[in-house]
């Protein structure tokens, strides 16, 4: 069922002079209740790291049905969010402040403890906004279970599928961990903080957050060793030929 024509909200205005500019991106969201909790939670999910998401409108809606009943709800959304850096003012009666933005890809702790220091170089430089990335990096047992176990002969994995789903869902629950952590080091600076989980694979983790967000400069924070694949694979060097954006690495100290 199409509802191209039914907007939540408005649409957001035509960039003219003086407007803001906004950019466009859609999601999958899902309820097992009704394509209307659908749409909330994929608001509310988008809203936890879009900054400034403004406008939001159904373009399609179906449902999975298994043995005559509807098993889940989904809604294609459309979501557009503001570009700009103009952010109100915090003196009251003074002209908005633009911002600098930055996406902080945490992937393990131990450079990561430098993090607050950076935070407070970057927000004492003038205003800025953080954005929080950690990848739920594969642990070994994770890589284990998905390398291991084929059967020779007829292709079949001896596997089970809740082992690798149990492996995953532990190398989620650490990553979230991980980004608590570093949220709680950077407490004072909270109100211009967002964050995120992302996939296990950073490169791709980092495509997907700009492909909702614009930021001037990318941190990479990694740690070299098994438990951290980014040094080895050259994320920096990747990230920094890709997106065109600078680029800056923190490592732990060496021994």
């Amino acid at each position: 069922m199409s509802a191209t024509d039914q907007p939540f909200l408005s649409s957001p205005p035509e960039a003219a002079g003086g407007e803001p500019t906004y950019k466009v991106v859609r999601l999958i969201a899902r309820s097992s209740e009704s394509w209307e909790d659908a749409t909330h939670k994929g608001i509310a999910e988008a809203g936890a790291s879009i900054k400034n998401l403004s406008h939001a409108k159904a373009i399609e809606m179906d449902a999975l049905v298994d043995d005559g009943g509807i098993v889940a709800y989904r809604v294609k959304l459309e979501l557009a969010f503001q570009l700009d850096r103009l952010r109100a003012s915090p003196v009251e009666g003074a002209p908005a402040v633009e911002v600098r933005r930055y996406l902080i890809v945490a992937d393990r702790t131990q450079a990561g403890e430098r993090i607050p220091d950076l935070v407070a170089e970057r927000a004492g430089a003038g205003p800025a906004e953080f954005h929080i990335l950690v990848p739920a990096t594969r642990s070994k047992e994770t890589l284990r279970l998905i390398a291991g176990g084929g059967d020779p002969m007829s292709g079949y994995s001896i596997v089970s599928n809740e082992h690798l789903a149990a492996a995953r869902s532990q190398d989620r629950e650490e990553a979230e961990a991980r980004l608590q952590t570093f949220l709680d080091s950077l407490n004072e600076y909270n109100h211009v903080i967002t964050s995120e989980v992302g996939r296990h694979d950073p490169f791709a983790a980092i495509g997907q957050v700009l492909e909702r967000g614009s930021f001037d400069e990318i941190i990479v924070s990694t740690f070299p060793g098994l438990v951290s694949r980014s040094l080895r694979i050259d994320l920096p060097n990747r990230v920094r030929r890709t997106f065109g954006l600078p680029v800056v690495e923190i490592n732990p100290p060496k021994p």
